[in-house]
C-alpha cells in the first residue's frame, strides 16, 4: 500500500508490548481520516494529490450486494473466518531505532515464512525522512527482519536489518514486501520508491532482492525498467509454504490496476495488460495448490476500499485453467478493522490511546502461512502495527 503526504504531527510513540487494549469507544469514522488533520488549505491539497483515488485505484462493489449469513458455506471456496489474536498487536516501532515509526506509519507490511521451525517475518519499517531531498513527501522505508519460535512473540534482527538503505540506495524508500521460496533460495519482492521522480521507471516500482538465509540479501534491482507505467504490489503465486508454483510453465505476478506478469525463473519478468478486473482492490497475497479436490484453485486475496470500508482484505477466485479470469469474489472482507479496537483506526494500542496514524478503518496484509492446522494472517492495523489473525484449515 502506497501512501503520500499526511501531516508533520509529532506524537508519543508507544513501544511496550504489553498494556490493556479493551473494546472502547468506536473509532471507525468511515472515512479513514480525520478532520483534525487540515489544519490549512495547504495541506488539505496535498492530501488529495498524493492519497489514493478510490475511483482511480480500486474496483467498486456493486451497490445492492447481498451477504449471506453464512457466508463460507454459500462460498465454500473461500478461506475464513479469521479470528483475531486477542493479545495484539505482535510487533511494534521501536523508538530510536531505523524503525522508529512517525505519524502515519510504524511496522507493517510484511510477509511471513516458517524455516527450521522458525517464524521469520520480513517487514517495512518507517521513519520521518532523514535525508534532503525535494519532495513534499515526509517519510521513509526500509525492510528489516524479526524473527519468532511460536508466531507471537517476535525479536527483531537488529545486526542485518535494515537490507536495502545503504550507499547511493539510501534516496529509496523500499515498501510493502512479498515473498516466496524456490529450492533453497528466498526472492525479496517490494516497492521502491525515490520521491523527487516517481515518474522514473527505472528507479521506481517493483524491486528485486534474493538470499539463502532471509539475513543477507543480494539485490537484484527493479524488475520491470522499460514498464510504461508504475508496476507495483507485485505478489507472486505460492503455496501454503510459500513456496512459489509454476502454472503452464510459468511463475505468475499478480499486480496493480489490472498488471499480470510472467517469468521461467522468478528472475526475469515480463508484464501485460489483464483485461479482466474484479473488485476490492489490488492484489496483496496469491495462493493456491491448498485444496486436494481442487488443484487447479487460486484465491487472490485483495486490499483496498471494500464495502464502505477504508480499507479491508476481500478475496477473489481464479483457476490455473485460466489464471487472469475471476470466477467468483466474496461479497464481504474476510478481514476488517474492528471499530472497538484503536489500533486498527488510527490510535496507539496502549492507554492513553494517542492518535498515532491517519489510517483510519484500516487493514492491509501481505504475510500468510498455514502452520499447525491453520492459516496465519500477518496484517497492518492502521498502517502502524503488526497484528495476527487465524483462520481454520479446510481442505474443501
Amino acid at each position: 500500500m502506497k501512501k503520500g503526504l499526511f501531516l508533520l504531527v509529532s506524537v508519543a510513540l508507544l513501544s511496550s508490548c504489553s498494556g490493556t487494549k479493551e473494546k472502547i469507544t468506536d473509532y471507525n469514522n468511515q472515512e479513514g481520516i480525520f478532520e483534525w488533520q487540515f489544519p490549512n488549505k495547504d495541506n488539505e491539497k496535498a492530501w488529495h494529490h498524493y492519497s489514493y483515488s478510490t475511483e482511480r485505484w480500486w474496483g467498486t462493489f456493486p451497490k445492492d450486494i447481498q451477504v449471506p449469513t453464512d457466508m463460507y458455506k454459500t462460498y465454500p471456496w473461500a478461506i475464513g473466518p479469521c479470528t483475531k489474536y486477542e493479545h495484539n498487536p505482535v510487533l511494534y516501532p521501536s523508538p530510536g531505532c531505523w524503525d522508529k515509526g512517525r505519524y502515519g506509519g510504524g511496522v507493517h507490511n510484511g510477509s511471513i515464512i516458517i524455516k527450521d521451525d522458525v517464524f521469520y517475518y520480513v517487514y517495512r519499517g518507517e521513519q520521518p525522512i532523514d535525508i534532503e531531498q525535494n519532495t513534499p513527501i515526509d517519510y521513509i522505508c526500509d525492510i528489516g527482519l524479526a524473527t519468532s519460535t511460536d508466531g507471537i512473540h517476535f525479536v527483531k534482527d537488529t545486526i542485518n536489518s535494515p537490507f536495502f538503505r545503504t550507499g547511493e540506495d539510501r534516496k529509496y524508500s523500499y515498501e510493502d514486501v512479498n515473498l516466496v521460496r524456490k529450492d533453497d533460495v528466498y526472492y525479496l519482492f517490494c516497492n521502491q520508491w525515490f520521491w523527487e521522480n516517481q515518474k522514473d521507471l527505472k528507479q521506481n516500482g517493483t524491486f528485486l532482492a534474493t538470499s539463502k538465509d532471509l539475513r543477507h540479501w543480494t539485490k537484484v534491482g527493479i524488475v520491470f525498467p522499460e514498464a510504461k507505467r508504475t508496476h507495483r504490489n507485485g505478489v507472486v503465486l505460492q503455496n501454503p509454504h510459500n513456496e512459489a508454483v509454476k502454472v503452464n510453465g510459468k511463475y505468475i505476478m499478480y499486480l496493480n490496476d489490472g498488471l499480470i506478469a510472467y517469468s521461467d525463473d522468478l528472475i526475469k519478468w515480463e508484464s501485460k495488460e489483464n483485461p479482466n478486473s474484479w473488485p476490492g482492490g489490488e492484489g496483496c497475497f496469491a495462493l493456491c495448490n491448498h485444496v486436494s479436490s481442487d488443484p487447479d484453485r487460486i484465491v487472490l486475496f485483495t486490499g483496498g476500499n471494500h464495502t464502505g470500508h477504508f480499507y479491508a482484505i476481500g478475496e477473489v477466485l481464479l483457476s490455473k485453467k485460466d489464471p487472469e479470469k475471476p470466477l467468483d469474489y466474496l461479497p464481504a472482507p474476510v478481514l476488517m478493522a474492528n471499530p472497538h479496537y484503536p489500533y486498527e483506526n488510527g490510535y496507539s494500542a496502549d492507554v492513553p490511546y494517542t492518535p498515532i496514524s491517519s489510517f483510519s478503518d484500516c487493514i492491509f496484509f501481505n504475510g500468510l502461512t498455514l502452520h499447525d492446522g491453520k492459516w496465519w494472517f500477518y496484517y497492518g492495523g492502521s498502517e502502524y502495527y503488526t497484528c495476527l489473525a487465524h483462520s481454520p484449515y479446510l481442505n474443501q
